[in-house]
């Protein structure tokens, strides 16, 4: 199966390159992806540095809500 640092690093080559396209072999079966948009990529990667340190990021949102009332 593929490890995060194979899958980080045929990422990190697909964007250096400038493909939309990645290639891996997991478990003997080779698998391609194809990425709609240089942004999808990098999300993936964000997402696959997040599991190799220790758990995902994720963004937070703070919201303020005020009935109108005083």
């Amino acid at each position: 199966m593929a490890t995060i640092d194979e899958e980080i690093a045929a990422l990190r080559e697909a964007i250096a390159s400038g493909a939309l396209k990645v290639r891996s072999r997991v478990n003997g079966v080779e698998k391609e992806v194809a990425y709609a948009s240089y942004d999808d990529l990098r999300k993936r990667l964000d997402f696959l540095r997040g599991l190799q340190a220790g758990g995902v990021r994720r963004k937070a949102i703070l919201a303020a809500v005020h009935s109108g009332r005083s």
